[in-house]
């Protein structure tokens, strides 16, 4: 009769996963690392947020040489690599002219 008592074994391969928090903090530092990405830019957010809801296309991610990470992101997520402006302090932030 089989035992219902998880084996050490197991109990070990659970406390050694990483939290979501940990695993997203690694993922975070990854696309932020990428040459020629910009940071804040649309892509780069819109990369972290593909990227962790898509944990097939992260192990892709994770697996290509460093020269190929931009031009992957860029296929996958069709966003604008230029930085995003500021919002600004004034009334409403996208009015400047006030």
């Amino acid at each position: 009769m089989a035992s219902s008592r998880p084996s050490a074994v197991t109990n070990e391969s659970f406390r050694s996963q990483p939290s979501i928090e940990e695993k997203m903090a690694v993922l975070v530092k990854r696309v932020g690392e990428v040459n020629g990405l910009v940071l804040k830019s649309p892509l780069y957010w819109e990369s972290i947020e593909f990227l962790a809801k898509d944990e097939v296309s992260r192990g892709i991610f994770y697996g290509l040489p460093d020269q190929c990470k931009l031009h992957y992101l860029k296929r996958k997520v069709k966003a604008s690599n230029v930085a995003e402006m500021e919002p600004s302090s004034q009334p409403f932030g996208c009015y400047d002219d006030y």
